[in-house]
């Protein structure tokens, strides 16, 4: 123990000693363990926490599968489902909604959801107070119970211990409420408060082919994921049977909530987590390069100790401790580093990554840091260590003066080896972002199918306590409509029932066609999205009309249902014929009129990408507010004036009509764009921050070996110009030398680019995993900062005296 404490304390005054070494050491270290540690907290909070529920790997989420991938469940589906199978032990369904809550401050829309009595009996969270809903609170008259989230108990009511048994004020109407949720829990993401959900014998008997209920269950205990998900499948053949104009062709799966919720951004988290590693493989060939040039500078110190009876062992061991040393000062200095580095992830992802608010910089993350930072001390420190006392090398530096001009030439081949890995590495980083920046470039050229410039958005929903007719809803949005439309700077305002790109999925199957049944033939089913617009609105989105009208203010109350379809609707009723003049009827009754939507064919539009830029535009039918009026909209405005400048005024006129009714997610058309692509960029964005740091890590590699090279080679340099060797002979030699290392770093980068970014098949759009323009580009600029590199070991090589470099020889 005393020795290895006084080796500590050398290995301290040793580094003390030499400042600017052990700075450029550590800094490099804390960049690539500071990065590593950032994303692995959010790794961790992601993919390796459990849900923050009992036996969380036995609760489960239930899709509907149909050829199209994974949907959500009808509620006839569901009810069947609890009673057809005995592989769960509980079974809830829920929908996301929100309600304009009011009293205790001003007027503010929150989000929860409606649930089943299923719905806490599966996730197993007892509530901090009151109880949770049960199955009489689902039944007609006796609903008008709600249920907090702790969050919101505690910033609107001020966490009060007698809340349970008061009401609270939500769209207009008083609900009494019956608990309070515990700290953490917030299931689905967002909900502030939790309301019963029933279904009536109608909506029971109407709408299987609606599909909006996202399903959880909690597994029967013994009962695994896939024996559950063969049981559903089967239970789905037998509804197939008995129900073949809304079930052919559907079955059912089953998938751990955990997968659910983190499936999709496993990938591109792991592809993360190895890139950043990567920058951490970089920085310790960057820092083994530094301690190799340290120790070839001190031959002389080492063999003067070997030759007073210094072990082997013992230099090797000091060697080992300066390294151990660099490395845990990195890893502080990395902490540092990784804090900053993940709130700045968690402002950047906290919308499209779940669970990432649960990331940092607890026990498992700092367990990791200190973990890295031993294993980055033994990669940069053994093979300095390994090259430490041997006779040869010794007796040589005795002889010689063991400075770094005369260091041992074999070490110049081991620094060389690592730039070369460090360039291969930068290169397949390289080739990774330039991947995905292009994939980002291909997807912002992308046309939404409307122009998102100059309109302002906002979503409003209609209390039915104080709009219980769908009178009351035509005549607010009318004038809603006629008061934003007076402003000043105000082009054009519409309404819609599912605004693009505001993650709105309302798919129902289509009942008939030209007044016959939809379906003849097993497997025919055919769904729709359905929007519900006011007029205007085609005009004020500019979604360009391909065929007939759009809909206007003739489509009114009492007079004959029309629609308009998308292109891809258009096609997929009638592939063979025109769709103006048709008729279609969805199969489920919607909106404040309990109507179904449907009618005769007046228009075609132009197709928008409605979910994402890099999905195919949904088939679409759009029906007239005045028609099919319903209590929740999204108002866009265009406006001739920054679209901001509007939302006071718009804000004022509607607690003209209403001051209860508040202004929800307001934003521009171009905010919205933006966040729909904010994913990809967020990807793009961390994986071109770790290639340019692998790449500036990898050039100050190629500058340290050359300028080691140079030194070293002083008087050999010295010889070539005093034979008569120009200075542009000098130059090339040694830039030669800088574009063969980077060279053999690309051959190596390239042949692993070729065969690991297909890795990233997942995350690219429009760009094949190998594509040969951006794998041309990586070489160029490899070139290109390999020269820049070179440079200054270049010219000060050129500007060598020869009789002075003779003469110090």
């Amino acid at each position: 123990m005393n020795g290895l404490l006084h080796d500590f304390r050398y290995a301290l005054r040793a580094l003390g000693k030499s400042p600017g070494f052990t700075a450029a050491a550590v800094l490099t270290l804390a960049l690539g363990i500071g990065a590593n540690t950032a994303i692995f907290s959010v790794v961790n909070a992601v993919l390796l926490k459990p849900l923050p529920y009992p036996e969380p790997d036995r609760v489960v989420r239930v899709f509907e599968q149909t050829p199209g991938g994974l949907s959500t469940a009808s509620p006839p589906n569901f009810t069947d489902w609890q009673r057809e199978t005995s592989v769960f032990q509980a079974i809830g369904a829920y929908v996301g909604t929100a309600g304009a809550l009011t009293g205790n401050g001003d007027a503010r829309r929150v989000p929860g959801s409606v649930v089943t009595p299923g719905f806490f009996p599966t996730l197993g969270t007892a509530p901090l107070l009151g109880r949770t809903i049960v199955e009489s609170d689902a039944k007609p008259g006796q609903d008008r119970v709600v249920v907090l989230s702790h969050g919101l108990w505690q910033r609107r009511f001020g966490g009060d211990p007698g809340i349970v048994g008061r009401s609270v004020r939500l769209d207009g109407r008083d609900f009494a409420v019956i608990g309070v949720m515990p700290e953490g829990f917030q299931y689905p993401a967002g909900a502030d408060f939790w309301m019963p959900l029933g279904f009536s014998e109608d909506e029971l008997a109407t709408q299987r082919g609606a599909h909006y209920l996202d399903v959880v269950a909690r597994l029967a205990p013994g009962v695994t994921v896939e024996a559950a998900s063969a049981r559903m499948a089967a239970v789905a053949k037998l509804l197939e049977a008995r129900y073949p104009d809304t079930n052919t062709g559907a079955s059912a799966s089953v998938v751990g909530l955990h997968e659910a919720l983190v499936g999709k951004v496993r990938p591109a988290l792991l592809i993360l987590l190895g890139a950043v590693g990567f920058v951490l493989l970089i920085a310790c060939a960057n820092v083994a390069n530094l301690v190799l040039a340290r120790t070839a500078g001190r031959q002389r110190e080492l063999a003067v100790r070997s030759a007073l009876g210094a072990e082997r062992s013992r230099l090797v061991r000091h060697v080992l401790t300066e390294s151990v040393l660099l490395g845990l000062l990195g890893g502080a200095a990395g902490l540092l580093l990784a804090a900053f580095g993940t709130r700045l992830l968690l402002v950047l992802a906290t919308e499209y990554v779940p669970r990432i608010e649960h990331a940092s910089l607890d026990g498992a993350v700092l367990a990791f840091t200190a973990g890295i930072a031993l294993l980055t001390s033994l990669l940069f420190g053994v093979l300095p260590a390994a090259g430490v006392g041997r006779g040869g090398n010794l007796t040589r530096a005795l002889k010689t003066g063991g400075g770094a001009r005369n260091g041992d030439r074999s070490g110049g081949r081991l620094r060389a080896s690592l730039v070369v890995a460090q360039m291969t590495l930068a290169v397949l980083l390289l080739a990774g972002a330039g991947l995905l920046l292009k994939s980002f470039m291909q997807l912002q050229a992308v046309d939404p199918g409307f122009n998102p410039h100059g309109v302002l958005t906002f979503e409003l929903a209609l209390p039915r306590a104080h709009y219980p007719e769908p009178q009351d809803a035509r005549d607010f949005v009318s004038e809603l409509r006629e008061r934003i439309g007076g402003l000043p700077g105000v082009e054009s305002v519409a309404g819609v029932f599912g605004l693009p790109l505001s993650h709105f999925n309302y798919t129902i199957s289509v009942e008939e066609l030209d007044g016959r049944p939809a379906y003849h033939d097993p497997g025919e089913v055919r769904s729709l999205q359905v929007r519900v617009v006011t007029p205007d609105y085609f005009r004020t989105m500019q979604i360009p009309v391909v065929a007939g009208r759009a809909l206007d203010a003739s489509d009114r109350a009492g007079t004959q249902p029309v629609v308009v379809l998308n292109e891809a609707a258009a096609r997929l009723l009638w592939p063979d014929g025109e769709a103006l003049g048709r008729t279609l009827e969805v199969g489920t009754s919607m909106g404040v009129s309990g109507s179904r939507l449907g009618g005769t064919v007046v228009g075609v539009v132009a197709d928008v990408r409605d979910a994402s830029l890099a999905d195919a535009a949904r088939p679409t039918v759009y029906g007239a507010h005045a028609q099919f009026p319903v209590d929740f909209m999204s108002v866009v405005v265009r406006s001739s004036v920054p679209p901001r400048s509007l939302v006071a005024p718009i804000r004022a006129e509607v607690r003209q009509i209403d001051d209860e009714l508040p202004l929800d997610d307001v934003r521009t058309m171009d905010e919205r764009l933006a966040a729909s692509v904010a994913e990809p960029r967020f990807y793009m964005l961390l994986l071109a921050v770790f290639a340019v740091s692998a790449l500036f890590l990898a050039a100050i590699g190629i500058y340290g070996v050359l300028a080691i090279a140079v030194r070293q080679r002083t008087g050999e340099i010295g010889v070539r110009r005093a034979l008569g060797a120009q200075a542009g002979d000098v130059l090339r030699m040694v830039i030669g030398r800088a574009l063969a290392l980077a060279g053999g770093g690309l051959v190596l980068g390239l042949l692993a680019a070729f065969a690991l970014t297909r890795l990233l098949a997942g995350l690219l759009y429009g760009v094949t995993p190998t594509d040969p323009s951006t794998f041309a580009g990586v070489a160029a600029l490899l070139a290109a900062v390999a020269l820049l590199a070179s440079f200054l070991p270049a010219r000060r090589a050129a500007a060598v005296d020869p009789v002075q470099a003779l003469r110090e020889e």
